[in-house]
């Protein structure tokens, strides 16, 4: 590979990339690993935003595609030169008791994120490792989560190792650089969470959202026969992380913007979806 760039996905308005088959009671779930269960965005569902935000129309309506971006991302001939990965949850969004919500993640998320930079020759991330009790968090010391060294997420009562505080706060900071302005950065620390895996896990089943969707009849304007369906949905602030590399020919990965506003999975015309992409290095 010529070269890779760490690709962050920064919700901004609740994600639904689903996988058009019902679980349980929910109708329309999200996409998930198969081993963790934990939420993920196809690298198929990226790559075809990603390619249609290059995409322009002539006055026929007729999309035109520079040469570049079907080098890039292929054609019915031929495979494109770029190579996307799926992008898994790094940061989930929890309501908190105190703080009004945590970006939360889990040593296991942290040490896939920095063995699969590695593997992908981003040496710079480093120092993610950290050792989380079963009933326990890490958080900054600037946090605004704690309270006489609890953390309340959801309906879990957590406490805070205090030995953890200095590494949550290295971890934090890194991650902010990287994903925010310098602006919006204490914001984000103020927020930051390190929460066990069995925790993360159980966060990760009941931390989403489930709305239920109607189809109303034009006339009456009563619900449809079979017009009631129940949606799941990755909460607003939620950040995912993958890999998009350039396996062969002569398309720079710099044609990507390091910060940029995709739609990405169902419901665009009700706001869902609504993405900050960021790029790094």
């Amino acid at each position: 590979m010529k070269e890779t760039k760490l690709i962050f996905l920064h919700a901004l308005t609740p994600l639904h990339v689903g996988t058009g088959q019902a679980v349980a009671n929910v109708d329309l779930p999200i996409a998930r690993e198969k081993a963790t269960g934990f939420p993920i965005v196809p690298a198929s569902a990226f790559k075809g935003v990603l390619r249609d935000h290059f995409t322009t129309f002539n006055e026929k309506g007729e999309p035109q595609e520079p040469g570049w971006v079907q080098q890039a991302f292929g054609t019915q001939e031929a495979a494109g030169d770029w190579m996307f990965t799926d992008l898994r949850i790094l940061c989930l969004p929890v309501r908190s008791f105190y703080g009004v919500f945590a970006y939360v993640t889990c040593p296991l998320i942290l040490q896939r994120l920095q063995r699969a930079a590695h593997a992908m020759g981003i040496s710079s991330i480093t120092d993610l490792d950290i050792q989380i009790g079963a009933l326990e968090v890490a958080v900054p010391q600037e946090t605004e989560l704690q309270h006489r060294h609890k953390v309340y997420l959801e309906d879990i009562d957590l406490n805070c190792n205090l030995g953890q505080k200095e590494q949550a706060g290295r971890i934090g900071r890194t991650l902010a650089d990287i994903l925010f302005e310098e602006s919006d950065r204490p914001m984000f620390l103020k927020r930051f969470a390190i929460v066990s895996n069995e925790t993360f896990n159980f966060l990760s089943e009941t931390g989403t959202e489930v709305a239920a969707r109607v189809r109303l009849e034009d006339t009456v304007k009563t619900v449809a026969q079979g017009g009631l369906w129940y949606e799941e949905a990755v909460p607003a602030e939620a950040i995912f992380y993958g890999f998009l590399s350039q396996t062969r020919g002569s398309v720079p990965l710099s044609q990507i913007a390091p910060s940029a506003l995709l739609q990405i999975g169902g419901d665009a015309t009700i706001g869902r979806g609504l993405c900050k992409v960021v790029t790094y290095p």
